[in-house]
C-alpha cells in the first residue's frame, strides 16, 4: 500500500515539475522569438504584457460584475434578529432559524406553479 502511495507521489511530483517547466519555458520561448525584431529588453516587456494583461483584464471584469449584496432586513424584527446574530454565535444560529421560519411563513402563498 505504501509502495503504491509512494509511486503516486513520485508520479505527481514529476507531473507538476513538467507543468511548471512548460509554464516557465513558454515566456522564454516567446521572448526569444520576439528578440530579433524588437531587441532583448523589449521582447521581455512585450512577453510580460502578453502574459499579464489577459488575467488582469479577466480579474477586473469578474470583480466588477459581482451581484449586489442582498438588502439588509428592515423593520423591528429584522433589526432585533440582526443585533441578536451579532452578539453571540448561538444568537446567529437562532436568528437565522427564526428569520427562515418567518420568511417561509410570509411567502407561503407566493408559490408559483
Amino acid at each position: 500500500m505504501f509502495a503504491r502511495l509512494g509511486a503516486k507521489a513520485v508520479f505527481l511530483t514529476m507531473g507538476l515539475a513538467l507543468v511548471f517547466a512548460g509554464v516557465l519555458m513558454l515566456p522564454l520561448a516567446l521572448a526569444a522569438a520576439l528578440a530579433p525584431y524588437v531587441g532583448q529588453a523589449w521582447a521581455y516587456a512585450v512577453t510580460g504584457a502578453i502574459l499579464l494583461v489577459p488575467p488582469l483584464l479577466w480579474a477586473t471584469i469578474v470583480s466588477l460584475s459581482r451581484p449586489a449584496p442582498p438588502p439588509q432586513p428592515t423593520g423591528m424584527l429584522g433589526l432585533a434578529l440582526g443585533v441578536l446574530g451579532r452578539s453571540a454565535p448561538w444568537g446567529a444560529i437562532l436568528s437565522g432559524a427564526i428569520s427562515g421560519a418567518v420568511q417561509a411563513y410570509l411567502s407561503r402563498n407566493d408559490r408559483r406553479r
